[in-house]
């Protein structure tokens, strides 16, 4: 039996939370947070998946990370917290030797990314960024079906994501996630699932090209980027300076030779497969939805079972191919190596 410190009880903390408890083999035994009022505050997110009990008999409860470490006894340390802390929290739990999972972004850049993959060596633990799109059925389906070459060659890709402006500050004021240096802003936060998406299918592109526009206060709230490589056009955008009566949309449209591949949140059949031959339709998915297969995974990895089922070093690429595209979009969309 596995034991597991959830660190940051808001939203992904709470998701985390009732997914763990779900789980054979795992134990929640302790929870984390400076503030001790998120264990009985209603938390908001996109989606309805957080587990809003507030019931925490047995579990350890700690207002402070470090007395965690020296106290609590646990196997994972699960770190649910702002991107800013990922770095010092994550080396601190690997060097007091425990498996970490991390919520994504890593970090703000890769050098930062960097920093964290050398403490997990050292430390001789197991890191995994939690990029929970890489463990959604849709995209595992996709994944297979392009890896298999079912319907050809990919000859296009197009990915959107847009949402309002993140505006919620656990302590009022102005939220950190409009704070470059703390959340890397749109293209980091929120861009970077589908610039995750597009490396794990089609792996590292030659270069980038990106366009952004800016806030009224210097912010970024919306880019644009095109990923290079030889034999497909590849195009992403981010934006999250919707209007507050915006509700999120997510979407992407993939153009293989012998198939079109629709994904649409707006849509009443969200995940459609257009085939060269045949009725449009919708696979039959498992009931098990992205976080907990996320979960179940690292679980297992830290159990010896199999191989790890995101490395580490890839969600460090993946920022490095978004500290790209902040560059290309400094410079007017010229191309940039990530």
């Amino acid at each position: 039996m596995k034991k597991v410190a959830i660190v940051g009880f808001g939203f992904m903390g709470r998701t985390h939370y009732g997914n763990w408890k779900k789980i054979k083999g795992a134990k929640v035994a302790a929870i984390c947070d400076s503030n001790l009022a998120q264990l009985t505050n209603k938390v908001q997110g996109n989606g309805k998946c957080a587990d809003q009990s507030t019931d925490f008999t047995g579990i350890a409860i700690y207002d402070s990370f470090d007395k965690m470490l020296a106290e609590a006894d646990v196997d994972i340390v699960d770190i649910t917290l702002p991107t800013p802390l990922h770095p010092t929290m994550t080396a601190a739990a690997l060097k007091a030797g425990k498996d970490v999972l991390c919520e994504k972004p890593m970090a703000v850049d890769a050098k930062t990314c960097d920093m964290m993959l050398t403490a997990a060596k050292k430390a001789g633990r197991k890191l995994m960024i939690a990029q929970c799109l890489r463990f959604q059925n849709e995209h595992v389906w996709v994944k297979d079906v392009i890896d298999s070459g079912k319907y050809g060659k990919v000859k296009a890709a197009e990915f959107g994501r847009y949402s309002m402006t993140p505006g919620w500050s656990a302590g009022g004021g102005k939220s950190w996630f409009l704070d470059e240096s703390k959340s890397g802003g749109v293209a980091l936060d929120l861009h970077i699932h589908d610039t995750d998406l597009v490396h794990w299918w089609f792996g590292m592109p030659k270069a980038v090209c990106s366009r952004a526009h800016l806030m009224a206060d210097g912010v970024m709230d919306h880019i644009s980027t095109t990923y290079l490589y030889d034999d497909k056009v590849v195009t992403g955008i981010g934006d999250w300076g919707c209007s507050p009566t915006f509700v999120f949309e997510a979407n992407m449209r993939l153009v293989f030779e012998k198939a079109t591949i629709v994904l649409d949140t707006r849509r009443k059949d969200a995940f459609l497969v257009y085939p060269e031959k045949g009725k449009p339709f919708t696979p039959k998915f498992s009931a098990e939805d992205g976080y907990m297969r996320e979960l179940k995974a690292f679980l297992a990895w830290t159990n010896g079972k199999g191989e790890a089922p995101f490395c580490a070093k890839e969600a460090r690429d993946s920022v490095a191919i978004v500290d790209a595209e902040k560059k290309s979009a400094k410079q007017n969309g010229k191309a940039v190596k990530a």
